[in-house]
């Protein structure tokens, strides 16, 4: 694995021309290291012996990860806290930026990093080729193969960052998460794993009210076996769990 994550380190590096820095020994972070060259790269095409390699590194990588397998929830509708790209299910979602290209900040935490990094870069391009560039209508979604995770498909959904509240804005969210459910129904995806859309804590509350309300519409629907809502901390776990 060290091998394959040296040789894509010197190629990004020559790709972009980075200056001479200081590349790490120990190979936690030189592996962060990497992913912080593909985060920022833009979506355009290289080499398949490099997107071969990459698909090689994660590919051993998920073999030593913890697989949940959407099934072994007990209940129909379950809430989790745990890391969405490691969920064995139909589909995972992606709530991303309008460009549906995921997270350019290195290292970043958010859930459209994670998904982009662990499935790989041909996910973004995949993503490039399908919006041709150009910023889609927010709640639209988009079905895409998942790549090197251990889920079969990705429903992406454009979503707008949210700086305050108001109704429209509940809408939205209702709209979001509607969206994502029918396309789930038209392509016959009967287990589905969602994450919450992080918001400033003062939003939490009214927003997990709307999300919880929205899915609860769906749980009596013989279209789904499983439907797994997770969450990123323990504040949003309890606030979800109890209003639902």
């Amino acid at each position: 694995m060290e091998q394959l994550v040296n040789e894509l380190i010197k190629y990004f590096l020559q790709e972009a021309s980075h200056p001479v820095i200081d590349i790490p020994t120990n190979y936690v972070n030189k592996r962060e290291f990497l992913r912080g060259l593909i985060n920022v790269r833009e979506a355009k095409q290289l080499p398949n012996e490099i997107i071969e390699k990459e698909n090689e590194l994660l590919k051993l990588e998920l073999e030593q990860k913890e697989i949940i397998d959407i099934n072994t929830f007990e209940n129909k509708f379950s809430i989790w806290q745990g890391d969405i790209t490691t969920i064995k299910c139909d589909a995972i979602v992606n709530p991303t930026k309008n460009n549906l290209l995921g997270c350019f900040t290195p290292n970043h935490n958010c859930v459209s990093n994670k998904i982009h990094t662990y499935a790989g870069i041909s996910l973004r391009l995949k993503c490039k080729e399908i919006t041709k560039g150009a910023p889609i209508e927010t709640c639209k979604v988009i079905l895409t193969d998942s790549y090197n995770l251990p889920c079969d498909k990705i429903i992406h959904v454009a979503k707008d960052e949210i700086e305050e509240l108001n109704e429209d804005i509940l809408l939205l969210i209702e709209k979001l998460y509607t969206n994502v459910m029918e396309m789930a129904k038209k392509n016959s995806i009967r287990t589905i794993c969602l994450p919450n859309i992080n918001v400033a804590s003062e939003f939490k509350e009214d927003v997990a009210r709307v999300t919880i309300n929205t899915l609860k519409k769906y749980i009596n629907d013989e279209e789904f076996d499983k439907i797994v809502f997770n969450v990123f901390t323990l504040d949003d776990y309890n606030i979800y769990s109890k209003l639902f």
